[in-house]
């Protein structure tokens, strides 16, 4: 694995609050190569949400709100593998929800 990722999540830069342990919980589903955190936006959201975006060419992506912040999260999926991981992120994410 390359020197910024640890348990499967990239730790080049930063998360949002509350972001890394559920990013982690992904990276662990069966499927789920890499888990690459992106930009982060100024958003007025409250609360703590991850969603399921879109299909990449690589995977999917994820969009994570926490308290007036937005952040994409990229994940690196076979396209084999896609849907299962995508049902199995958005039922974590009920969890995680606020």
């Amino acid at each position: 694995m390359p020197r910024h990722f640890k348990r499967g999540v990239k730790r080049e830069h930063h998360f949002l609050r509350g972001l890394e342990k559920p990013l982690e919980e992904i990276a662990q589903i069966p499927g789920v190569k890499k888990v690459i955190p992106g930009r982060i936006y100024a958003s007025d959201s409250r609360g703590f949400e991850i969603k399921v975006t879109r299909e990449t060419p690589t995977g999917l992506k994820l969009v994570a709100k926490s308290d007036g912040s937005v952040q994409e999260v990229f994940l690196v999926v076979d396209k084999a593998d896609r849907e299962r991981v995508r049902r199995e992120v958005e039922g974590l994410a009920e969890k995680w929800r606020d």
